[in-house]
């Protein structure tokens, strides 16, 4: 089967339907080795940041092939990239044109750094970064946590006030979000637009939230926790993660973290969860430390690289 005939395109509304539908319930990998979730693949098409659309597809005789999505992030100056082309096609060469024509995009919005996420056993999506004069900068820790093999009752019980997330309090969890993570590198401080737009997202629930309060009124950290398909096969499909844990800098340093994180896994656990994941930079020494503490351990890493624009821009097409 010949690629001359496929076509790089803008996304259209019509096309979501056949990408979840490729896709399949549980998700799949992309090229850096990332997983997307179909919800993650929903926020990615559903955002319309400064009014375009942010997902190109490849497409051949009306099949899509391949995907790539940018999310601007202004506030940084930058803006992170993810492909993924279907495993029948990866021959193809269809990634690199994904990713340059990704990469001129972002470059026609004024944005020069932009960012990529993959797994550190990624050497065809090394490679096609490295061609592209992308360097690494950073380094992610995938943690695991077996229920099996640490039991809840050798974990700290927990006699901190918290509830799950309500109605209308979502300009508050905003709120607190930002202050839990300024000056984290890499976070994009949040919207209250965006915020409503996760807790719309399919397969969200207001108890995958857990807050935690000073009083009734004023939130001082939360955890939020997700539900996942993996992609093994067996009777442990489903996995659960702590995909954020925060606490506002005026209450740190009195175990609310930790109290919030067993209230987080507790409640995974509760739903017949046996494995946990989290993602934690390494250079955070303190959240580190944290997650070893009540059982997590390390089962694979993640390299952010980079490409800041100077003179690249004839290259991909943008005048300088």
């Amino acid at each position: 089967m010949s690629p001359a005939s496929y076509i790089i395109r803008d996304y259209q509304a019509s096309d979501l339907d056949r990408l979840l539908e490729r896709e399949g319930t549980a998700g799949a990998r992309d090229q850096t080795g990332c997983m997307i979730s179909p919800s993650d693949l929903i926020e990615s098409v559903s955002r319309g940041d400064y009014g375009f659309v942010n997902v190109i597809v490849a497409e051949r005789a009306g099949e899509i092939i391949g995907y790539a999505s940018v999310t601007p992030e202004v506030q940084l100056g930058r803006a992170v990239l993810r492909w993924r082309v279907h495993s029948d096609r990866r021959t193809w060469g269809i990634a690199g044109k994904l990713v340059d024509n990704a990469i001129s995009h972002t470059l026609s919005l004024g944005i020069k750094t932009v960012h990529v996420n993959i797994w550190q056993n990624s050497p065809t999506a090394k490679k096609l970064l490295r061609i592209r004069g992308f360097r690494c900068i950073r380094r992610y820790l995938e943690l695991r946590l077996d229920l099996s093999k640490t039991p809840l009752t050798a974990m700290e019980k927990s006699r901190i006030r918290y509830r799950f997330l309500k109605p209308g309090e979502e300009e508050g969890l905003t709120h607190l979000q930002n202050r839990s993570f300024a000056g984290a590198w890499g976070y994009n401080p949040n919207t209250l637009d965006e915020m409503i737009l996760r807790t719309r997202l399919p397969g969200f629930s207001r108890r995958d939230i857990i807050i935690a309060f000073e009083s009734d009124k004023k939130p001082i950290g939360y955890c939020w926790t997700k539900t996942y398909l993996s992609e093994d096969k067996g009777p442990n499909q489903r996995m659960g993660r702590i995909h954020m844990l925060g606490v506002d800098p005026d209450y740190r340093g009195r175990g609310i973290g930790r109290r919030l994180l067993v209230a987080g896994i507790s409640a995974l656990a509760r739903k017949d969860l046996r494995i946990i994941e989290l993602t934690v930079d390494q250079e955070n020494e303190a959240a580190c430390a944290l997650y070893r503490s009540v059982g997590f351990r390390v089962w694979k890493s993640s390299l952010w690289y980079e490409m800041r624009f100077t003179n690249h821009q004839e290259r991909f097409g943008i005048p300088q």
